[in-house]
C-alpha cells in the first residue's frame, strides 16, 4: 500500500475535503480523487460517502487516517534532521492569527501561559481579515486563530468554541455635533475610522449601511487595532465602531462617548480556531487553547 496515498488521505480527513487537501498538500484536486480512488481499489472497500455535495469520511478513513498519525507520531524523533521534516513548535515558534479587538482582550492571556512556560518559546502575532486568517489556519500556517465568525462560513474543518458575541457600540468625541443622535439616518454623512480593513467581518458600520441599502458609509482611516481607534476618534470629528465594551470601560476618561442610536448593528460570534489534530510534542498550543477555552 502506497505511504504517499495515505498520507494524502489523512490530509483529506484532517482539512475537511478534497479541495483544502489538495491546497494543504501542494497537489492537484484530481491527484487527490485519484489516490483515493487506489486506496478503495487496495482495501476493497469505500473511503468517503457522499451527502449533497459533501463526501464524508467512512469508519475505515478514520481508522486508517488515525493509524498514520501515529505512525508519523512514532517516525518523527527518527526524521527530526531530515530537510522535509517539520519543525516542532518550540523551535518554530507559536503562530497566532488575531482579529484586532481580541489581541487587546486575549493577547495578554496568552503571553501568561509563554511566561509559566518560561519563554522558551517566541510567539508572533499576525492580524487580518477572518477568513484570511482561518484559510491560513487550515494550511497549517497560522496554529490558533481568535477572530469573528464569517457568515456562513461553518464547514466543520476546524475546532471552535465561542469566545464572546460582540457588543458593536458607536462612539465620538465629546462635544462632538453629532453626540446627540439617536438614529444611524441622522450620522449617514459622517466620516468614519475603522479598525482592520474594511469590508471584512467585523466592521459593523458596513454592514448596517448595506442591509439598509445605503450608499457605503464614508471610511476616511483604517487602523489597525482598537486602543488606536479610540485615540482617533476623541481626537477628530470621526465616528468609530467598538466591538466590545472591555476596550472602552472607562469611556469618558478617554473622552469619547456612545452614540444612543435606536437601531442595533449587526452582531458577530467572535471563536476561537483551532485545527482538529495538535501534534502531541506541541503541548504550548494546547495549554494556550485551554487557558483560553477556560476563561
Amino acid at each position: 500500500m502506497d505511504w504517499r496515498n495515505l498520507e494524502l488521505l489523512r490530509c483529506v480527513v484532517e482539512s475537511g475535503g478534497f479541495t483544502s487537501a489538495a491546497r494543504v498538500a501542494g497537489v492537484s484536486q484530481p491527484a487527490i480523487s485519484q489516490a483515493m480512488q487506489r486506496l478503495e481499489n487496495q482495501i476493497g472497500l469505500p473511503l468517503f460517502e457522499r451527502q449533497g455535495r459533501r463526501r464524508i469520511p467512512t469508519a475505515k478513513a478514520l481508522e486508517l487516517s488515525r493509524a498514520m498519525q501515529r505512525a508519523e507520531d512514532d517516525l518523527r524523533p527518527l526524521l527530526q534532521d531530515s530537510a522535509g521534516a517539520s519543525p516542532p513548535a518550540h523551535e518554530r515558534g507559536v503562530r497566532v492569527g488575531l482579529a484586532p479587538a481580541a489581541g487587546l482582550l486575549y493577547g495578554p492571556g496568552m503571553v501568561n501561559v509563554l511566561a509559566k512556560a518560561g519563554f522558551r518559546t517566541r510567539m508572533s502575532i499576525t492580524t487580518g481579515p477572518a477568513p484570511e486568517m482561518l484559510e491560513a489556519l487550515k494550511c497549517g500556517e497560522l496554529d490558533i486563530v481568535v477572530a469573528p465568525r464569517p457568515r456562513g462560513s461553518d464547514d466543520g474543518t476546524l475546532c471552535e468554541h465561542l469566545m464572546y458575541v460582540s457588543q458593536p457600540l458607536i462612539y465620538c468625541r465629546q462635544g462632538h455635533p453629532l453626540a446627540k443622535a439617536t438614529s444611524l439616518r441622522e450620522i449617514t454623512r459622517a466620516h468614519w475610522v475603522v479598525a482592520g480593513q474594511s469590508g471584512t467581518p467585523g466592521n459593523v458600520v458596513e454592514e448596517a449601511f448595506r442591509v439598509r441599502r445605503w450608499s457605503p458609509p464614508r471610511i476616511a482611516v483604517q487602523c489597525t487595532d482598537y486602543a488606536m481607534l479610540v485615540q482617533i476618534v476623541a481626537g477628530s470629528d470621526l465616528l468609530g465602531v467598538v466591538s466590545h465594551p472591555r476596550l472602552v470601560a472607562q469611556s469618558t476618561q478617554q473622552g469619547i462617548v456612545a452614540l444612543s442610536v435606536e437601531e442595533g448593528l449587526p452582531h458577530y460570534e467572535v471563536c476561537l480556531f483551532w485545527p482538529r489534530r495538535i501534534p502531541r510534542r506541541e503541548a504550548l498550543i494546547r495549554r494556550i487553547i485551554e487557558n483560553l477555552t477556560s476563561s
